[in-house]
């Protein structure tokens, strides 16, 4: 699954969003790095959103992660508003999320664990 098809699967899931950012993971890293640029080459779209700014991230980190050059849409699409991917209702997990966030998904305005892209 590319980052495009993971974003029509996460629009399409609704609430179930996660599954197919976790696809996503396990597929990239499973990829050699002429795949793994392939995966991400295509952008998703130019327009800004919760779910656009969660995959530009999870593209950005993995990129970082496996030595793979990042594509340039990545570094310019994000989320308009603070997104916390997990519910996050109190403001003392608000902040925690806002700590701990790794940089490619604070830049977005994407707020994590520091253990998001982790699998087991």
């Amino acid at each position: 699954m590319n980052a495009r098809q993971c974003l029509e699967e996460a629009r399409a899931a609704g609430a179930d969003f996660q599954r197919a950012i976790n696809v996503f993971v396990d597929d990239f890293r499973r990829a050699d790095d002429e795949l793994r640029s392939q995966l991400v080459n295509e952008s998703i779209g130019a327009q800004p959103g919760k779910l656009e700014g969660l995959i530009a991230a999870v593209v950005s980190a993995l990129c970082r992660e496996s030595g793979v050059e990042t594509p340039d849409w990545a570094g310019t699409t994000g989320s308009p508003e603070p997104f916390f991917v997990i519910p996050a209702k109190s403001f003392e997990l608000r902040l925690r999320l806002m700590i701990e966030s790794p940089p490619p998904f604070r830049c977005r305005n994407v707020f994590v664990p520091e253990n998001y892209l982790s699998r087991a």
